[in-house]
C-alpha cells in the first residue's frame, strides 16, 4: 500500500517537469523564428543593394578623383614641344611689336588674296632689291625653330639678315610711303614702309633717322642707316627685314629680283 502511494505521489512531479521542458522548446523555438524573421527584415533588399553598390562607387570616385588617383599621369614637355611653345610665344610676341602701330595688320589672314604664301608672294607684282650693298644673307627666313646666339633659345626667325657695317646705308626695296617708325626692346629701330598690296619692315635702323613718317620714298632711296638689333646683337652688324603681306609673313628672297 505504501508502494502504491509513493508512486502516486510522483506523478504531478513528472507533470510539472514535462510542461516546463515542453515551454522551455517552445520558447526556443519561438526566439529562433524570431531572430531569423528580423535578420531578413532588417537586411538590404536587392535594390537596397544596388543601391548602397552604386553609392559606394561613386564615393570611392569622388574620393580618387579628390586624392588625383584617377588623373593622368603628367608628363614633362619633350625638347620639341618646348621649342614649338617658345616659337609660337616668340611669333606673337613679335606680332604685337610689328603691328601695334599698325591697325591694318589686323586684316584677315585667310583672305582669298593671301590665304597661302605662295598667294602671298604672287600679290606682289613687282621686284624688290636688296636694302644693303653687301646682298649677303648671314640668317635666312624661317619659320621653324632656329637657334639663337644672343637669347640661347630656339624660335622662329621671321625676316631675312643681310650682313652690313654699322652705321652703313639703308635703301628702300621698293617705293611706298613711311607708314611709322617706331622703337622695340627686341628689334631697335623699326621704320615700315607700305608699298601698296604690302608692307616691308627694315628693323636695326640707326637713330639717325633720314626719312619722316608720311614720307614718298622711291626704290633705291637712302632710308637710313645700320644700327642695332638687341634680341640679335651676337650676329653682328646687320638688318633686319621682315615682309608682310596682309597679315601672312613672307620670305623676303622670294620677291627680291636678280641682279643678272
Amino acid at each position: 500500500m505504501k508502494r502504491y502511494q509513493h508512486a502516486k505521489d510522483k506523478k504531478p512531479t513528472e507533470r510539472v517537469s514535462f510542461y516546463i521542458a515542453l515551454s522551455v522548446c517552445l520558447m526556443a523555438v519561438g526566439f529562433a523564428a524570431w531572430s531569423a524573421y528580423s535578420t531578413f527584415t532588417e537586411s538590404p533588399q536587392p535594390s537596397d543593394v544596388t543601391y548602397f553598390s552604386s553609392l559606394s562607387t561613386e564615393n570611392a570616385a569622388v574620393a580618387q578623383e579628390m586624392t588625383g588617383v584617377t588623373e593622368p599621369e603628367t608628363k614633362a614637355p619633350t625638347e620639341a614641344e618646348t621649342q614649338q611653345l617658345e616659337q609660337q610665344a616668340t611669333e606673337a610676341e613679335h606680332n604685337i611689336i610689328i603691328s601695334e602701330n599698325n591697325p591694318d595688320a589686323t586684316r584677315d589672314v585667310m583672305s582669298d588674296d593671301a590665304s597661302t604664301p605662295l598667294k602671298a608672294v604672287l600679290k606682289i607684282d613687282e621686284s624688290l632689291v636688296y636694302p644693303v650693298k653687301s646682298q649677303q644673307v648671314t640668317k635666312p627666313y624661317s619659320e621653324d625653330g632656329v637657334y639663337s646666339d644672343t637669347l640661347h633659345d630656339y624660335r622662329a626667325h621671321t625676316g631675312c639678315d643681310f650682313a652690313a657695317e654699322e652705321g652703313e646705308n639703308i635703301y628702300a626695296m621698293c617705293g611706298g610711303t613711311v607708314k611709322d617708325i617706331s622703337v622695340s626692346e627686341l628689334y631697335g629701330v623699326i621704320l615700315e614702309v607700305d608699298c601698296g598690296d604690302f608692307t616691308v619692315y627694315y628693323c636695326g635702323l640707326d637713330t639717325d633717322f633720314l626719312v619722316e613718317k608720311d614720307q614718298e620714298v622711291s626704290t633705291g632711296d637712302t632710308i637710313g642707316t645700320v644700327g642695332h638689333i638687341p634680341c640679335e646683337s651676337d650676329d653682328g652688324a646687320h638688318v633686319h627685314i621682315e615682309i608682310r603681306v596682309g597679315d601672312r609673313l613672307i620670305d623676303p628672297l622670294s620677291v627680291i629680283g636678280s641682279d643678272d
